[in-house]
């Protein structure tokens, strides 16, 4: 799909350029974790970790966490997708499975020591930072399940079908993701990046006699803001003086629709949270909520309040 520039009513295409190397985009999207999975955040917690098996030691590319604290394993391949990729990641997967808590939060701590914007930081606390999570909720139970990503410059078909069956059969949540890098005329990288596989529900397997009813994510007409901003105004009566939590909004919505992303509607609240610190990356937001500390919000005093830069 061609990226365009516009300039003086013009659309001006913007050339493709190949992503050099593997590394490159690995460590892209290890200091983008708001990239690899749309309207979603991801914790990394390691960069290829020795990881040992029957046959050998292992490399997964990235390891992180979602903000339920499913296990989040990517791996990347420059160009396209060899058909062994998957044999690959789902050998990740079979160790990643075994991992307890506590063996996470191992691998996480030593991580961190290697990573300055998280040094001095335990596991507990990078987490509930990363979530907007206060210092008195508890912590998800850690890897009751995983999510597995191939990301490349070019998903094979064969590929793609094979993670379309997983998915739409098997209730194996993995996802393809194509990335592409453009260069305008005026040498401004820009890197797209597409769901080829991913979208699709995610159904239970298949028994001998049946299938088992569908579980799916928000597939609902009403806009996610509206649905936010509705459950919101639910919760405060439209007060400016009433405050309300992340979690809060959460229950309430997965109450009225069991079916939602509960991270779509957490970085819909950051969008259109004036001063929050992630609210960059969640672009097009419009002006409703103000955060008074890590998961508390109310909403916006245009007169009162004041946005500050780095606020946290």
């Amino acid at each position: 799909m061609p990226i365009f520039r516009l300039e003086e009513d013009t659309l001006i295409i913007a050339q493709e350029t190949n992503v050099e190397f593997e590394q490159h985009l690995e460590t892209w999207l290890e200091n983008s974790p708001w990239a690899v999975i749309q309207d979603e955040l991801v914790l990394w917690i390691d960069r290829q970790p020795s990881a040992q098996n029957e046959e050998g030691t292992i490399f997964p590319d990235l390891l992180g966490v979602d903000s339920e604290g499913n296990l989040v394993i990517v791996e990347f391949k420059r160009g396209g997708t060899p058909r062994d990729v998957m044999a690959q990641l789902l050998e990740y997967a079979a160790w990643a499975n075994e991992l307890s808590a506590e063996q996470v939060h191992e691998i996480a701590d030593t991580y961190f020591e290697k990573r300055d914007e998280f040094r001095g930081k335990t596991f507990p606390d990078a987490f509930r930072e990363a979530f907007d999570m206060p210092e008195t909720d508890e912590l998800p139970p850690f890897n009751q399940k995983l999510r597995l990503f191939v990301v490349a410059e070019e998903i094979h078909p064969r590929v793609a079908h094979v993670c379309r069956f997983l998915r739409t059969s098997y209730k194996i949540d993995v996802s393809c993701i194509a990335v592409s890098k453009f260069q305008t005329e005026s040498g401004d990288e820009i890197v797209s990046t597409e769901t080829k596989v991913g979208d699709e529900e995610i159904v239970t397997p298949k028994t001998r006699h049946q299938r088992t009813s569908q579980t799916s994510r928000w597939s609902g007409d009403i806009p996610v803001n509206q649905v936010v901003w509705e459950t919101v105004q639910e919760l405060t009566t439209g007060s400016l003086n009433v405050d309300f939590t992340l979690k809060e909004v959460r229950g309430r919505i997965l109450e009225k629709y069991p079916d939602f992303n509960r991270s779509t509607a957490d970085c819909q609240l950051y969008s259109d949270c004036v001063n929050h610190p992630s609210r960059h990356h969640y672009p097009g937001g419009t002006d409703r909520y103000w955060r008074i500390s890590r998961g508390k919000y109310r909403l916006y005093d245009r007169e009162k309040d004041k946005v500050v830069k780095d606020s946290k």
